[in-house]
């Protein structure tokens, strides 16, 4: 049984891991697409970003997958570092 829950920890730490990399490409590609067309953009950049993050909070999105990949992207670390112990934020190292 213990060889099962740390195999279940290991596949939430990568698909965590996995969608923490999808969100920050997206939010830095918004970023830079909005700050190539100047300064003025990169305010709308910033309020699609914040309204992004805000359906985290929204309970009647949790029927959509992007509200359960924010959470899995926010919340994997914490939770692997506390069933297990391993501080490392990458899922291929050990420690």
């Amino acid at each position: 049984m213990h060889g099962v829950f740390r195999r279940l920890l290991t596949l939430v730490h990568w698909l965590g891991f996995i969608c923490l990399v999808y969100w920050l490409v997206t939010f830095i590609g918004i970023s830079l697409t909005a700050l190539a067309e100047g300064l003025n953009e990169l305010k709308y950049a910033l309020e699609d970003i914040i309204s992004i993050l805000t359906i985290m909070w929204d309970l009647g999105e949790a029927e959509y997958p992007l509200f359960w990949s924010l959470w899995l992207a926010v919340a994997h670390y914490p939770v692997v570092w506390v069933l297990t112990g391993k501080k490392s934020l990458f899922p291929w190292r050990n420690s």
